[in-house]
């Protein structure tokens, strides 16, 4: 996509942020939203879900300094919905721009450019952009290079988004009824949004100018992510090549690892020859070398530090992680990722 050629100058932004007793989180992150160096325009649109904490105290001290400030909310009774679904339907209808970014109270941008950056790919060929959005420094190592693979393994046709950087066409959302086809699941807002557009009229930011950090989930929190993900992805459209590719990828990663070491032990045990056994050896080495380079370059591409000694351990966990995952909602109460 030529986003110089197809870009809507002067695009006014709407950014629409969700929060449910996150003050603290509001505090730290909604003055870096509304920092941003963006000449064309933007608002910023805060929906409270019913918080019980201090959001309400915090909203109203920024609104106070930040006229491109709003605020709503969802009643406490909304509780047999989706509360954000519903609070990012609200914040969409209450934006006055076309092109809307969601994220999350959660989230901060890397830098004040954010908005400029994700500007230039809302153009006139695309309904949806997806940025990405990185964990914390003081993350789990490992959550955010499980999230970076899965975002790089969707590549320019992204089938579903993990994330909070999410860009989309109000005339988009409002032409689909927002979340009307899939309100009977709790959450799963960002990949239903993805998964309803076109392939072919989605965008991907990949400039780290335009990327977002969220603050570190609790292992629990990260758990009920993932296991929500395996409850959706059965509605996803577009979902079998991606599933495919990723298990044929997997399974030639492990396949190569223990055919290379069952040869080293069978020059050894059986055959008690040292050499092959050595060559062997090398070509294990030079294998995980290789695949550990390339696992680094794509880190660090999207700047995340993760030291490039646990690249080979993460790289074959995912399986086992998906593994994991997978078992862990097949014993799942399946009531707990519905609408009740």
């Amino acid at each position: 996509m030529d986003n110089e050629k197809n870009r809507v100058t002067g695009t006014k932004l709407s950014v629409v942020v969700t929060a449910h007793d996150q003050g603290a989180e509001l505090q730290r992150n909604l003055p870096l939203l509304l920092a941003q160096q963006y000449d064309a325009g933007f608002e910023v649109i805060v929906v409270d879900e019913s918080s019980t904490d201090d959001t309400e105290d915090v909203l109203k001290q920024l609104k106070a300094e930040n006229r491109h400030l709003y605020t709503t909310y969802i009643p406490a009774s909304s509780h047999y919905v989706s509360r954000r679904k519903l609070s990012i339907t609200i914040g969409v209808k209450a934006a006055h721009n076309e092109w809307i970014i969601l994220t999350d109270a959660s989230c901060h941008p890397d830098t004040d450019h954010w908005l400029e950056t994700m500007a230039n790919y809302c153009t006139t060929s695309a309904d949806v952009v997806c940025g990405y959005t990185g964990y914390d420094a003081d993350a789990n190592d490992y959550y955010t290079f499980y999230r970076l693979a899965g975002y790089y393994r969707q590549g320019e046709r992204p089938y579903c988004y993990d994330g909070a950087n999410l860009a989309i066409r109000k005339s988009t959302f409002m032409s689909r009824n927002g979340f009307l086809k899939n309100l009977h699941f709790l959450r799963g807002e960002y990949h239903f949004l993805v998964n309803e557009t076109d392939p072919d009229r989605i965008a991907t930011m990949n400039d780290t100018e335009g990327f977002v950090h969220q603050e570190a989930p609790s292992q629990r929190t990260w758990l009920a992510t993932q296991l929500n993900y395996f409850d959706i992805r059965r509605q996803l459209a577009r979902s079998l090549w991606p599933k495919f590719r990723f298990v044929m990828g997997q399974l030639l990663l492990h396949m190569s690892y223990w055919v290379l070491l069952a040869a080293i032990a069978w020059c050894l045990v059986a055959m008690h020859a040292p050499l092959f056994a050595g060559l062997a050896t090398v070509a294990l080495l030079c294998y995980a070398m290789l695949r550990t380079y390339l696992t680094y370059r794509k880190v660090k591409a999207y700047e995340e530090h993760i030291g490039w000694w646990k690249l080979p351990f993460y790289d074959l966990r995912i399986a086992w992680t998906y593994l994991y995952l997978y078992l862990k909602y097949k014993l799942a109460d399946k009531n707990d990722f519905t609408r009740k």
